[in-house]
């Protein structure tokens, strides 16, 4: 089943998303701060307005009402109505949809604010006591619908500079990790371009300037002693390998020259029989670390091959007695590397099935986007569970028969242009795994 994720892939894309996300974040925390604040000024403002509204207008009452209560029409304003101690309107008017609450506030005994019906409006009754010693209840409405726009158009603006603070801060974020991260990208283009077997390239991005420039150094000086120490192994392999062949050559013709000869002994024909053998398998060795070896002859990188080629190269080795079951017709791709080289790391493969199959050998074969499988099998006993995590180390070997060396230097030639071979799990018998890179 396909699993599908969200969010960016790219470090880059990560960087820029977790900014965006944080400036918004903020941009949000600091609109609603903005609003809960203009909400409280608002209401802040409109009862400062009541009460400097209520207060100057009983200022104006108490000068006009030296002996009895007496309210200046001249005076009143919209929105203000004057009620006698009985609660009995006397001066003034407001709209009518707060009239009722007006006379609700005409008889308090206490400064007291309460909302209209529709929480447009606002509404202060104040109770006062005039020089002559009458007293009343002045009540004042105040609109708040111009408060309300205010912060209506105080919302769309801080949206908007939200907005625009994203936008700005999701550009400079790409052009920062752009230029920051240029240096990965080089690096990674650089790498994607060399060979995987060139030792000669490096990255080369300058002086240390910052962090990822340092790390270009440092991953260039480590290229340097990586590639010397593997030009010191692959001088020391050929070298053995130079001095190993010589004496190799001379007991192979010895052997030779003995059979030639005619040994009457059928002991000693079989004991020179298989000294030959094994010269000739040891000397197939030998070519095999020397191609390693040489410099520039391991890749191949313009020569290709098929299944069907290797296979051909390799119906030798099968055992008469043994049923072969050929499944690699299918495999029409082409493996990035020579069919030499690629019969090398098969052939020790099927030597194994050979010695330890019980009746039958299969070979299955799948073309994937970027490389080739190839599987050798066998029904035989196959490897214990304590050998298989060791299986390919030098001296290592399963059931009965052979040196250990052969899975070792198979898997070390598939290395060589770019595969793998690994033992692949299942109960019954034993199957390698070959994965060769696809041209």
């Amino acid at each position: 089943m396909r699993t599908f994720r969200l969010g960016p892939r790219s470090f880059r894309g990560k960087i820029v998303l977790s900014t965006v996300a944080v400036m918004s974040i903020a941009m949000l925390l600091v609109g609603v701060g903005i609003q809960v604040l203009l909400a409280r000024t608002a209401q802040r403002d409109i009862g400062t307005v009541l009460n400097d509204r209520a207060d100057a207008m009983i200022a104006v009452i108490e000068q006009a009402s030296a002996d009895r209560l007496s309210v200046p029409r001249d005076a009143l304003e919209p929105g203000i109505e004057i009620f006698d101690g009985s609660g009995d309107l006397i001066a003034g008017s407001v709209e009518h949809e707060v009239r009722a609450r007006a006379e609700d506030l005409s008889t308090t005994d206490v400064r007291r604010t309460v909302s209209g019906p529709r929480d447009d409006e606002r509404l202060i009754g104040v109770p006062f006591t005039t020089p002559s010693g009458d007293s009343g209840v002045i009540v004042v409405s105040q609109e708040t619908g111009p408060y309300e726009r205010s912060e209506f158009y105080a919302l769309l603006a801080t949206i908007a500079i939200g907005v625009l603070v994203v936008a700005i801060t999701a550009l400079v974020a790409l052009r920062v990790t752009r230029k920051a991260l240029e240096p990965v990208a080089q690096m990674a283009q650089r790498a994607t371009e060399w060979s995987e077997h060139d030792l000669t390239h490096r990255f080369a991005l300058g002086p240390p300037s910052d962090e990822l420039s340092s790390l270009g150094n440092t991953l260039d000086q480590l290229l340097d002693r990586v590639a010397s120490a593997i030009r010191t192994e692959q001088r020391l392999t050929a070298e053995l390998a130079h001095e190993l062949r010589t004496p190799l050559t001379g007991i192979q013709g010895s052997a030779g020259l003995a059979l030639m000869r005619g040994v009457k002994d059928p002991e000693d024909r079989e004991d020179f029989e298989e000294i030959a053998v094994a010269a000739r398998e040891m000397s197939a060795v030998i070519r095999t670390l020397l191609d390693i070896a040489r410099e520039g002859a391991v890749a191949g990188q313009e020569q290709t091959c098929t299944v069907a080629e290797v296979m051909t190269s390799l119906s030798g080795p099968l055992d008469g007695r043994l049923s072969v079951d050929d499944r690699t017709a299918t495999s029409t791709a082409r493996i990035a590397a020579p069919r030499d080289l690629v019969v090398r790391a098969v052939a020790p493969l099927i030597d194994n099935a050979v010695r330890h199959a019980d009746h039958r050998i299969t070979f299955t074969a799948r073309d994937a986007p970027d490389h080739v499988e190839l599987v050798v099998a066998d029904d035989g006993a196959g490897v214990a569970e304590p050998l298989r995590g060791s299986l390919f180390e030098p001296g290592a070997t399963y059931g009965t028969g052979g040196a250990g060396l052969g899975l070792g230097i198979a898997r070390r030639v598939a290395r060589s242009f770019g595969g793998e071979i690994e033992l692949a799990p299942g109960a019954d018998g034993a199957a390698f795994v070959v994965t060769m890179p696809r041209r």
